[in-house]
């Protein structure tokens, strides 16, 4: 007789329940209740009344932020977590609502596996209008913010720029990093290349960051335009090469090449696979992601980037685990 495993059953239970914790994050961030609370202490009724919602409904969401460590319950107040304070107060510098926002976004993709899983094609952009909506560009683009401001210490500790003088940041959107490196390698300028329509927001972030002066941006796409020849010290290609297949990846880092100068070095920054493909676990997902969301995009190996890059005519190809749970490729010009 076969008994029951309990863990194996808890497991199974905490996967599929799992969008339950999700949208109580999603409708906590949506009411903003974590920049409400701030650094005080709230009942739920204060809290009820302030986004004007029905007390019992927001006590028992209140309850489930503290049973997921967001907030913690005193004498019936409520007040944000350390985790919290750190990431889901609007306005501080590593604020991450909106990259939340964005994977609330994303559900009704999700929504579609099955359909996607039964075809091999996104479904999701099947019927997507000509013209891009401002809104949820804008929404997409801050969220890339948040999340580069978080990763952006890091990446300028792991980045060696003391011998570069420009840098290409390819697909930049926010330009968060490039701002980021440009400030902790004061010899440095930095291109930000991206489409047109998300250039004009690339700059509201340069100009919020008071670096106009030292990164500017090119209006350009990365498959149909060419970023010069004989130019930079470094290219930067974070999460870019996720969107597209093989062969478009080899031709974006054959640019990446014409665009050096000898002695240059191309950076890439992505999520990669192990070579079974099921680990990171994240990594694993996030190529769902991809299926669920572009034409023809995946997770990538590292052996993969490394063919790319030797095909490119990249030599001295080294790789750099970061911290927080992608990983840098680096590949240098040499003639």
């Amino acid at each position: 007789m076969t008994h029951p495993n309990n863990s194996g059953f808890d497991y199974l239970l905490q996967l599929s329940c799992g969008y339950w914790k999700s949208h109580a994050l999603f409708t906590a961030a949506e009411f903003d209740i974590f920049t409400l609370i701030g650094e005080g202490n709230l009942t739920a009724k204060e809290i009820s009344q302030s986004i004007h919602t029905n007390e019992r409904a927001t006590e028992m969401l209140l309850n489930a932020l503290v049973s997921l460590e967001l907030l913690i319950k005193e004498e019936g107040h409520y007040k944000n977590s350390h985790l919290s304070n750190l990431h889901l107060i609007k306005g501080k510098p590593h604020y991450l609502g909106d990259f939340i926002h964005h994977f609330h976004n994303m559900m009704d993709n999700w929504a579609m596996l099955r359909e996607t899983i039964e075809t091999g094609k996104p479904l999701s952009l099947k019927d997507l209008p000509e013209e891009v909506d401002q809104h949820d560009l804008r929404d997409f683009i801050t969220a890339m913010h948040n999340i580069a401001s978080v990763k952006a210490e890091e990446l300028c500790r792991k980045i060696d720029l003391k011998s570069s003088k420009t840098l290409l940041d390819i697909a930049g959107g926010p330009g968060t990093y490039s701002i980021a490196l440009a400030k902790a390698n004061p010899h440095l300028h930095a291109v930000v290349f991206d489409l047109g329509h998300v250039i004009k927001l690339t700059r509201e972030f340069i100009k919020a960051a008071d670096m106009g002066g030292r990164v500017t941006t090119q209006a350009g796409n990365c498959l149909e335009d060419t970023f010069g020849e004989n130019r930079y010290d470094a290219i930067l290609a974070s999460n870019l090469l996720h969107i597209y297949n093989p062969a478009n990846n080899t031709m974006i880092l054959r640019k990446c090449w014409d665009a050096l100068k000898d002695g240059g070095q191309v950076i890439i920054h992505e999520f990669v696979l192990d070579e079974t493909r099921t680990r990171p676990q994240f990594a694993a997902l996030f190529s769902l992601n991809m299926l669920i969301g572009t034409q023809e995009g995946a997770s990538y190996t590292e052996s993969e980037y490394r063919t790319w890059l030797v095909n490119a005519r990249f030599k001295d190809i080294k790789r750099i685990d970061l911290e927080s749970n992608s990983t840098l490729i680096i590949g240098e010009k040499m003639i």
